[in-house]
């Protein structure tokens, strides 16, 4: 029988402890019906997850005793930064979910001059990364960051070195990524319509020649 993984978004510490999220424990009584004596798995971003059982459900919370920890080794080996241009809600809901089920570690919605959306409801963003997370085996949360301008995201010099920046009119990408092996790096992807000349203006402008492979 499959038991099925849970986020935390509080720190694992004690081997007996309160879950005090009853948004979950509604899910477990009314969804997955379980009772006490039900195992779960439960992780909290750490890179640990926890074999559990549940010794006390009610309506307000629930209590678990841990049975065993271990480390998670689904880790990607590549601390990935996605950049994508805003798009319409439905396909960026659906970007979150495939970019979390694949590693990425970043998610940067980014306002470009072709957006036809501009604005996007975070918190459901948010709910879509720990369901994906859940689902797919990851023992942490991707980082879903607010709307920014790609002037400002470049400003901010909190990205990676290695940035890749996919344009039309580039590289081939499965040339880029036979010669590529990095550790850290930031991808960038546009909206509806691609880049604008003045935002391939602005990458240019804030990356250094080696940092940089145009690709498609």
């Amino acid at each position: 029988m499959r038991i099925h993984r849970f986020y935390l978004n509080t720190p694992i510490s004690d081997d007996v402890f309160d879950v005090p999220d009853k948004e979950l424990v509604h899910q477990w009584r009314s969804v997955f019906r379980y009772n006490v004596g039900s195992e779960v798995i439960l992780f909290d971003g750490s890179g640990m997850e926890y074999l559990a059982i549940i010794t006390s459900l009610r309506n307000s919370g629930a209590s678990v005793e841990v049975l065993e920890k271990k480390k998670n080794k689904n880790k990607p080996k590549t601390n990935l930064w996605l950049c994508v241009g805003l798009i319409k809600k439905d396909n960026f809901e659906l970007v979150v979910q495939k970019a979390t089920e694949l590693g990425v570690s970043h998610v940067i919605p980014v306002l470009c001059e072709r957006s036809e959306k501009k604005n996007l409801n975070m918190d459901r963003l948010r709910k879509i990364a720990v369901e994906a997370s859940e689902q797919s085996g990851r023992a942490d949360i991707p980082v879903i960051h607010e709307i920014v301008s790609l002037r400002e995201l470049l400003e901010k010099g909190q990205l990676p070195k290695d940035k890749m920046f996919l344009n039309m009119d580039g590289q081939y990408i499965a040339d880029v990524l036979q010669i590529e092996n990095s550790k850290n790096l930031a991808v960038f992807i546009g909206p509806e319509g691609g880049w604008s000349e003045t935002e391939e203006k602005e990458f240019a402008l804030h990356s250094t020649p080696s940092a940089v492979s145009y690709t498609h």
